[in-house]
């Protein structure tokens, strides 16, 4: 429960709030540059083939049910055919930013954080609807806010990196992350 993740603690690891923060803000800043023009190249046939994939924690989302569960308008990125990504981005100057990513484990959720080197000890449990298990992390600092999320169902497990820059809504920021866990939960694929 987000109300239960009051202090994440001074003893955050500074190296997961930058690549959480770099990973999200990586994706805006390609988004700003990346939009592309109505004459771009028609896809190769390799291309094609690769796009279709047969799931992407995007499925389901829009930019209209990410804002909702933000409480503040974003905009979608799902990258191109090479490089997809599932990334909602700020209308308005300072709102939230959220960055959606997935890895295939056969292992528990600690065991997949274990392998990502040193990052469970920085996570919270959080109760997230039909995740087989869930952490979350707060960090803040007077520039900012970030919070990442990690959701397992079955052998999938998803994160959730949320930024937004000072002046910022802790509680809000905190409940849209969740939020967005929980989407990504529900609509998880069977395995």
């Amino acid at each position: 429960m987000a109300a239960g993740l009051d202090g994440a603690g001074p003893g955050l690891d500074t190296r997961v709030v930058r690549a959480a923060a770099l990973a999200v803000a990586l994706a805006a800043a390609a988004l700003v540059t990346g939009c592309s023009s109505s004459d771009s190249p028609a896809p190769t046939a390799a291309e094609s083939k690769a796009a279709q994939v047969g799931w992407s924690p995007c499925d389901g989302l829009t930019a209209a049910r990410v804002s909702r569960l933000a409480g503040a308008a974003v905009t979608e990125s799902t990258g191109t055919v090479d490089q997809p990504r599932c990334t909602f981005v700020p209308v308005r100057k300072g709102g939230p930013a959220y960055d959606v990513s997935y890895l295939m484990f056969d292992g528990d959720l600690d065991a997949a954080l274990d392998a990502m080197g040193g990052v469970s000890d920085q996570l919270r449990p959080v109760d997230v609807p039909g995740a087989t298990a869930a952490r979350l992390a707060v960090k803040e600092r007077t520039s900012g806010l970030l919070v990442t999320g990690f959701v397992q169902t079955r052998g999938l497990v998803q994160s959730v990196n949320a930024v937004q820059l000072a002046p910022y809504d802790r509680d809000a920021l905190v409940s849209g992350a969740t939020g967005l866990m929980a989407a990504l939960a529900a609509a998880a694929p069977q395995r």
